[in-house]
């Protein structure tokens, strides 16, 4: 029968035995994220750095649009956790929203279909929306990193 009563918190193992918690005793993520932090704040104070990022992102998210519509959530989650706060994040997804509807809308304009695709009503605003929204609640990563 163990000694430890129901409704209490067995001891954690100490692995080093000197009594101080190790990375390996508690959460094993917590210096990776640690590390993804400082690197976030890095971009985040470095300008040129900042923009490189948000550039990445946004190709990065165009690409997996490309292939999914899971690419503006995630394009809209790295322009804005390379941004410096959660309003500046929430307007980088906004944008970059609409620039993957923009490519969008040039590829229908190089197909020759512009004109019947703004025609189409309610489709139209369902196709600009999907990318904007979509981008936008990926951004709100933001506030969470």
């Amino acid at each position: 029968m163990s000694d430890v009563s129901e409704g209490t918190v067995p001891p954690r193992d100490d692995s080093t035995g000197d009594g101080e918690p190790t990375e390996d005793d508690g959460d094993p993520s917590g210096a990776d994220r640690g590390a993804v932090r400082t690197a976030l704040a890095e971009i985040r104070t470095d300008t040129r750095a900042r923009w490189a990022a948000l550039a990445a992102g946004a190709a990065a998210g165009l690409a997996a649009a490309w292939v999914h519509w899971y690419g503006f959530l995630l394009g809209g989650a790295l322009v804005g956790l390379a941004s410096r706060d959660l309003k500046r994040g929430l307007l980088a997804g906004v944008g970059f929203g609409l620039l993957a509807w923009a490519v969008f809308a040039g590829l229908v304009a190089s197909a020759g279909g512009l004109g019947a695709y703004l025609g189409m009503g309610r489709l139209l605003y369902l196709s600009v929306g999907i990318p904007v929204g979509l981008s936008a609640l990926g951004s709100l990563a933001r506030g969470v990193v």
